[in-house]
């Protein structure tokens, strides 16, 4: 506990110190409505959680703007989590109790559209990349986002299913209708945290999104995941995340 709470009060003054070190800003910003006066913002992950953990905060505060919608795309099922061990139930309902997480935790956060793929968790480098990005390409359109939201190629924590993603995701938005294209990212000092449980690097931030005024929600979002939470291991990394009040991006392609 001891050591728990240590890495907790380490990971709040990283937080603290890095927060006002990166442009504050919108991630609306300049970004021109549809034709039905509408912007439409979407993250695209592979596994439940991972939009609430990097981006639920930014979810929640867009939905202030009236001309904004948000939809959530997760690809695969998250039948692998360790949590199935704890809990001693199978994959197929882990993958059923995860989605049914992840519409909780998108109606905490005011999402428009939820839409689960059922790819098998850590097996999206199996498929056809080609097959895979016109897919994501599909996704963009059907969602007619102008604002997309994945992870870098670092995929933060270098899981292969994030990695894998990301590359499709980018290889997509340069054929799509959508006008920016933004990365999940940390700050450099977060990011060595992460770091030391892999060899990711995730790219420096060019935005920080202050989601103090939507905090509770997001908050309450985190808590919806309840397997990834209570189950899995993850518990240090969802708590320590419900006490920072900042996101973070990396603005990786623009269209004018």
């Amino acid at each position: 506990m001891r050591k728990a709470m240590m890495g907790l009060v380490a990971w709040l003054v990283l937080a603290s110190m890095a927060a006002g070190r990166v442009q504050e800003g919108d991630i609306l910003e300049g970004v021109q409505p549809g034709a039905d006066g509408k912007i439409d913002l979407v993250t695209i992950f592979p596994h439940q959680d991972d939009e609430t953990i990097f981006a639920g905060g930014t979810l929640a505060k867009v939905k202030q703007d009236p001309r904004a919608r948000t939809h959530v795309i997760c690809l695969t099922l998250g039948e692998l989590s360790s949590a199935k061990e704890v809990l001693k139930i199978t994959p197929e309902q882990q993958g059923r109790i995860r989605t049914q997480e992840l519409l909780s935790a998108a109606a905490a956060l005011g999402v428009d559209e939820v839409i689960q793929l059922h790819y098998h968790d850590q097996g999206l480098a199996s498929l056809d990349p080609a097959a895979l990005t016109k897919e994501i390409l599909d996704l963009i359109a059907r969602t007619g986002a102008e604002v997309v939201i994945t992870y870098g190629a670092d995929g933060i924590t270098g899981h292969i299913d994030h990695r894998t993603l990301s590359r499709a995701v980018t290889a997509a938005f340069p054929q799509s209708q959508a006008q920016k294209l933004y990365y999940v990212s940390l700050p450099r000092r977060l990011g060595l945290l992460y770091s030391l449980h892999s060899h990711a690097r995730p790219r420096p931030p060019t935005l920080v999104v202050d989601i103090r005024p939507v905090k509770k929600l997001k908050d309450l979002a985190l808590h919806e995941h309840a397997t990834q939470r209570d189950f899995s291991g993850r518990f240090s990394t969802l708590e320590m995340t419900g006490h920072i009040k900042h996101e973070w991006f990396t603005l990786a392609g623009e269209k004018r």
